[in-house]
């Protein structure tokens, strides 16, 4: 481990209050430590930057920031999401034959967090962990559709100016029907030969927290196959949403 990473994770874990002390001062720190001032204050500073230390402008002492509360309550958020949905996801697995995939979007992507193989001997089965741009693929699109316009606009720029989006017009009217309808279907845009059907997950603040998905072979995937699983999806995704306390529009 780099030592400047050890000194500030050790810097950080001093730091946590107690019922004894809230702030620390700097030298209150190098004490502790057995580090030299000016060390102590370069990590601070480099910390505060980001959120992870708050510098009290009267006492001139430090604290731990909100960007580990952040860092905290979203993988907090994570863990329910995953726990409302796995029960879900194992029914619709087991009813429609197909593997069921939990994403969540991470800056510009959306990430793959946990899935229900089905039990098919030719089935799709993406890893866990794998990632892609938020705009490929039925369940990151169904994410960004779903997004705050501030952030989607900036989610947007950002995958332009890396090349991700090439004709930005006919993405945007893409997105603008997902919304409307709720749902996302994608053809062979992660892996090639199959589909995708994604509905978002909603929180209590109807914040778009993930997308519950389900993939499979192309081959298998006819029309009206695709309107029952539509409707499925739909309704699962629904589910998990009222778990974490979403209220649906009347």
């Amino acid at each position: 481990m780099s030592e400047v990473i050890r000194k500030s994770i050790t810097l950080l874990t001093t730091i946590i209050p107690n019922a004894d002390k809230e702030e620390w001062s700097a030298t209150e720190v190098s004490r502790q430590l057995d580090i030299p001032i000016q060390t102590v204050h370069r990590l601070l500073s480099s910390l505060s930057e980001y959120g992870f230390v708050f510098k009290n402008r009267e006492t001139k002492k430090f604290r731990l920031g909100l960007t580990l509360m952040q860092l905290g309550l979203s993988i907090r958020d994570n863990l329910l999401v995953r726990n409302s949905a796995l029960p879900i996801m194992e029914k619709l697995a087991m009813k429609t034959k197909e593997s069921v995939y939990l994403t969540v979007s991470e800056g510009n992507e959306g990430v793959f967090i946990d899935c229900v193989n089905a039990e098919l001997f030719l089935k799709v089965a993406e890893p866990i962990g794998m990632s892609n741009p938020l705009c490929k693929g039925a369940s990151k699109k169904v994410i960004l559709a779903h997004m705050k316009k501030k952030t989607r606009q900036q989610i947007i720029r950002d995958l332009i100016g890396q090349g991700k989006i090439h004709d930005i017009n006919r993405f945007e009217t893409e997105l603008k029907q997902i919304k409307e309808s709720g749902i996302a279907v994608s053809f062979g845009e992660t892996t090639k030969g199959t589909v995708s059907v994604a509905a978002p997950i909603f929180s209590w603040e109807d914040k778009v927290v993930a997308s519950i998905s389900l993939g499979g072979l192309e081959s298998r995937f006819r029309e009206q196959q695709i309107r029952h699983f539509v409707c499925e999806i739909k309704r699962g995704a629904e589910e998990i949403s009222e778990n974490l306390g979403w209220v649906k529009p009347r």
